[in-house]
Order: structure tokens, then sequence, then C-alpha cells
């Protein structure tokens, strides 16, 4: 069991800081007062703390195609986020154009290869959730938060469904900033 909560931005440095030093979210706290943070080791750490079922397969290709979901789950987050924070510079001090559109690419290209990879099946890679269902389900979320018009459903028509079916897991309601 778990206790997700959401700290405001005004008092994020009071309740993060002493359990990260680093001052990043998220942080998990165990029950024994100690932190792990940075959401890598949160998943290394929530992974090992049953046999079954892995969200990080043990079998070598299994894994490392997980990670690569991973990688692109975090590169569209990325880009996506560059996106946004550019946005909000004053219209003088944004990227050009040029920079923008590369960074739309990326994501595109991204999104490409996912929906490629996702195939006809109900996860991302192999026959359960994994790694892999929560990095497309949070870069996929950062992207229709974050640049609403951005137009990926039409082009991604799996991942789209996919989406649509991974925001509706209560892991995904209940971590969802957007709907506290």
């Amino acid at each position: 069991a778990y206790e997700y909560v959401l700290a405001p931005r005004e008092t994020r440095k009071e309740l993060v800081v002493p359990h990260n030093p680093l001052g990043k979210i998220p942080v998990l706290l165990r029950d024994d007062g100690k932190s792990v943070f940075d959401s890598p080791v949160i998943v290394e750490y929530v992974d090992g703390l049953k046999p079954e079922p892995r969200l990080i397969p043990q079998a070598f290709e299994d894994r490392i195609a997980v990670k690569r979901w991973e990688a692109l789950g975090d590169g569209v987050a990325e880009a996506t986020v560059l996106i946004t924070h550019d946005w909000r510079k004053p219209e003088d001090k944004r990227e050009p154009e040029k920079w923008y559109e590369a960074q739309r690419e990326k994501i595109r290209r991204a999104l490409a290869l996912m929906e490629r990879e996702l195939g006809d099946g109900s996860y991302c890679f192999g026959a359960t959730f994994t790694l892999a269902d929560i990095a497309a389900g949070y870069a996929l979320s950062y992207l229709e938060s974050g640049i609403p018009d951005f137009g990926w459903r039409a082009a991604n028509p799996r991942l789209s469904r996919h989406y649509d079916a991974l925001v509706k897991r209560p892991a995904f309601r209940n971590t969802d900033p957007d709907a506290k």
C-alpha cells in the first residue's frame, strides 16, 4: 500500500528536501524512514519488493526491450518539458522555431517507433504490465497535458488506444495531478 502526496510547488522544498537533498520529485518514503528518490531507482526498488509480477523482466533481451521503452518515454517527456518550459519565457527570450520543430520531430519519431513496436497486443511488451507501459503512459500524459494540440493520436491509433486503456487503471488515475 502507498499514499500518494502531491507536493504543491510553494511547499515542495520544505516537504521534499528533508527526504531528497537534490530537492527533486518523486520521492518514495519507506516504512523504515529511509527515502528512495529518482524515478528509475524507485522503479527498481518497487520491482524488488516482490518476485512477481516483474516491472522489469530479468531475461536480458526482455529487460533491454523494456528499458528501450523507458528511454523512449523519457525522451518524449523531456522534449515536451523543454517545449513547455520555453513557452513560459518572454517571447524575445524563446528558442527559434527551428528548435521547437526539432523537439516536435523527436516526439513524432519516438511515437512512431512506439506505435510500430506496440503492435496489436494489450501491453507495450510481452503479456503483462511492465515498466514499458508506465513509460508510455507517463510520456503520453505529459504530452497530452503539456501540448494538448500536438495531434499525435491520428498517426498512432494503437498507441492512442493503449494510452486510453492505461489512464483507466487505478494506479494512473491516482497519480494524475490533474485529477486531484
